[in-house]
């Protein structure tokens, strides 16, 4: 009988674990987000509201090479998660940066729901857990991320 009684609490513990998970997998499908780089280029777009900056500038701040931000962020304006102008044409390559409006009421409650999840420790953890690496050969500094 005990033994049956920390199976239903240890199923009582993971179950909102599970949903939680769920719940993530789900949104960030729902987006299209499927690598850490896009997440982090992302939040950081969020984080700083509309901005005025370069992919070199932003991939400095975050830790990642040029070249994975600069395909983060091709990749996210196709999503239609930010908006970006042109670039201007001198030296540094600068644009003004936002996150999209989405018309998608799912789509705004799903990313909503992982930036709320990214303010703690154990949401950011869960993120990382679900979303892929950069490749080694992407060019993250530091080689954090196999």
């Amino acid at each position: 009988m005990i033994q049956i009684l920390h199976l239903v609490e240890a199923n009582l513990i993971t179950e909102p674990e599970q949903t939680l998970e769920l719940t993530v997998q789900t949104c960030l499908l729902g987006v299209g987000i499927t690598l850490l780089s896009e997440w982090d280029v992302l939040a950081f777009v969020y984080r700083h509201g509309a901005s005025l900056t370069s992919a070199d500038q932003i991939a400095r701040l975050i830790g990642y090479e040029k070249t994975v931000v600069g395909g983060a962020l091709d990749r996210l304006e196709r999503q239609k998660l930010i908006e970006r102008s042109r670039p201007s044409h001198g030296v540094h390559e600068v644009r003004f940066y936002r996150i999209s409006a989405s018309a998608d009421a799912e789509h705004r409650r799903c990313i909503q729901q992982l930036f709320s999840l990214s303010e703690s420790r154990a949401g950011r953890l869960l993120l990382e857990k679900r979303l892929k690496p950069v490749r080694p050969d992407a060019g993250v500094k530091g080689g954090d991320y196999v």
